[in-house]
């Protein structure tokens, strides 16, 4: 328990790997949004009107508040594309990430080019909150000056671990969802996967993949190594920065390979930043920030202090 306090006391997320979370899930987002026209992006399905679509919580996301039809849609994309861009540019993330979130719940609950990823943004901006709120910088690729007030520090440092115990179940869940299909347990899935018509391995890369994946014990050791990685990323979330950064680097490799053989650039940028995030924590900023008020003091007064001129 006095392991977790001292934690909480010497907690600071504003540090760059932070600003890189809400630029890269921007950004990702904004793929999403500017690469998806509107009948793919907004589809109703059959049975489906835009008035049942925004019916319920629906309702208050922000392509049912523009109006829901298709004039609004292109206005809600107007205003969802400048809001992200303030996230990608770090302005002001103590009010831009309570739009952030907003924007993340309104493609997870109204889009329809969704790929899993959208939930996972939701979550995450939202448990950003918390730890920008209290944020007075007006850039966030700056370091702060002054440290967090202990009430927010300590909302901040208590969303972290809700985010990192949310890792942990996404991907054990993952896991486990997994190993009740045949195929992932007998060492056979990627060997399927890469054949799928939709989800397969592009056409470039298709014949060494073929090859590749001819032999049972590439096909067994590839598929169970994608369950040992999440396991271990999962694992890594309970313990300190520096082994939850080894599973940042097997998020990293999972993902960039997901991208490149499957094609989910969204959904690979958005798992890769969600790790990330739960690497923000920087105990030396504080330190950072005492440093830089006495360098700003008068020589006189930092000798009055006790420090050296």
């Amino acid at each position: 328990m006095n392991r977790v306090w001292r934690a909480a006391e010497s907690f600071e997320p504003r540090g760059i790997p932070l600003a890189l979370v809400r630029s890269i899930l921007a950004f990702a987002q904004l793929t999403t949004i500017l690469l998806s026209p509107d009948r793919l992006l907004f589809a109703n399905p059959l049975g489906t009107t835009p008035e049942t679509r925004c019916a319920g919580l629906n309702g208050v996301s922000l392509w049912c508040v523009t109006g829901g039809d298709a004039q609004a849609d292109t206005l809600g994309r107007v205003l969802a594309i400048a809001a992200l861009l303030v996230v990608v540019v770090g302005y002001r993330p103590r009010w831009s990430c309570i739009a952030h979130w907003y924007i993340a719940f309104s493609i997870a609950v109204d889009g329809t080019a969704t790929n899993g990823g959208d939930r996972v943004a939701e979550i995450l901006t939202m448990l950003l909150i918390p730890i920008c709120l209290d944020d007075r910088r007006s850039w966030s690729w700056r370091m702060p000056t002054r440290p967090l007030r202990p009430a927010w520090r300590g909302s901040a440092f208590a969303a972290h671990a809700m985010l990192r115990c949310q890792i942990a179940i996404i991907y054990l869940n993952a896991v486990i969802s997994k190993l009740t299909f045949p195929a992932w347990h007998q060492g056979t899935a990627l060997g399927i996967l890469a054949h799928d018509p939709e989800y397969g391995v592009p056409s470039v890369l298709r014949p060494f993949a073929q090859q590749l994946l001819s032999h049972a014990w590439a096909t067994d050791l590839l598929t169970w190594s994608v369950l040992a990685v999440e396991t271990l990323i999962a694992l890594s979330m309970a313990f300190r920065r520096r082994t939850r950064s080894y599973g940042l680097l097997l998020a990293i490799l999972l993902h960039g390979a997901i991208i490149l053989l499957m094609g989910l650039f969204s959904f690979g940028l958005i798992m890769i930043t969600l790790v990330l995030a739960a690497c923000a924590d920087m105990p030396d900023v504080g330190s950072t920030c005492d440093h830089n008020r006495q360098e700003a003091l008068p020589s006189r007064s930092r000798t009055r202090i006790g420090t050296s001129p």
